[in-house]
């Protein structure tokens, strides 16, 4: 259950989030550590896991074969456990399992189909194998002084894009973009699979997502806020590489960053508490 920071009754909330999350890999860590956020005492949340594949076909990852360094440890510590879907509805997650056609923003149009998105004041559409680290990630986002349509964890590529793998849109982006995210773009489906793709280019036509939305955002000069210039990291969150933390390996500021954070604190394994 997400926590208030003031102990108020959630039935008097005037102002909700919608978390939908993109159901594949299935860490249990992540749908609690999304489940323990930390709200402003106005506001509630609901959470979503768009899931396109069932969580008994998510055991494709075998974390003794990790070595030792801090980004496998971090793996180690995310894939503990396997949620089921039980695990996710005591979380509180409404949990249905979806055709496996698009992933990223091909979810969040699953949900966005079904759901009357005005209801909601504000949208986290992220994928499950992002390693949150701080409980009050959701509640700065929306405490934020800076003028924005779109809060995104890290840059894209090419930089200052959107990944489409960590973001918080407010209702007045999804009107504009009338509902729903433009994936004309992209061609590649993979309905009715379940295997793990582990090759980057497996599934690089879905990079080309972004790319009408971006192309509005510059015609309209919609304003973004990006919570750190280093691909696939900031203080909030790791984005996962198909599925795995240590998948990011390859980027040295990435690695330099994750240092910093091991010597700031003892574990990994505790989740982060605010910083004052």
């Amino acid at each position: 259950m997400l926590k208030k920071s003031a102990n108020l009754s959630w039935k008097h909330s005037n102002k909700k989030i919608a978390i939908v999350a993109s159901g594949w890999h299935f860490p249990l860590h992540f749908y609690e550590q999304l489940a323990k956020q930390e709200l402003p005492e106005d506001w509630s949340a609901e959470m979503f896991c768009i899931a396109h594949r069932n969580p008994n076909k998510a055991h494709d990852k075998d974390i003794s074969k990790l070595g030792n360094s801090k980004l496998e440890n971090l793996d180690k510590i995310f894939y503990k456990k396997i949620a089921t879907e039980e695990d996710l509805k005591k979380l509180g997650w409404d949990y249905k399992l979806y055709p496996n056609t698009m992933g990223d923003w091909g979810c969040s149009n699953q949900w966005l189909e079904e759901h009357d998105y005005k209801e909601f004041d504000l949208f986290l559409f992220t994928h499950d194998d992002n390693f949150i680290l701080r409980d009050d990630f959701i509640k700065n986002a929306i405490e934020t002084n800076k003028e924005w349509m779109i809060i995104t964890n890290s840059t894209g590529k090419p930089k200052g894009w959107l990944r489409g793998s960590c973001e918080f849109f407010k209702k007045e982006m999804l009107d504009l973009i009338g509902g729903k995210f433009d994936l004309s773009s992209t061609k590649l489906t993979r309905e009715g699979k379940t295997d793990n793709p582990t090759s980057i280019e497996s599934l690089t036509d879905w990079n080309s997502m972004v790319v009408p939305l971006m192309n509005f955002i510059k015609q309209k000069e919609i304003s973004i806020v990006f919570l750190s210039a280093t691909y696939r990291f900031s203080d909030y969150c790791i984005e996962g590489e198909r599925g795995w933390i240590h998948g990011v390996n390859k980027w040295h500021k990435y690695r330099n960053l994750v240092e910093k954070i091991a010597r700031s604190f003892r574990s990994f394994g505790i989740f982060l508490k605010n910083k004052k």
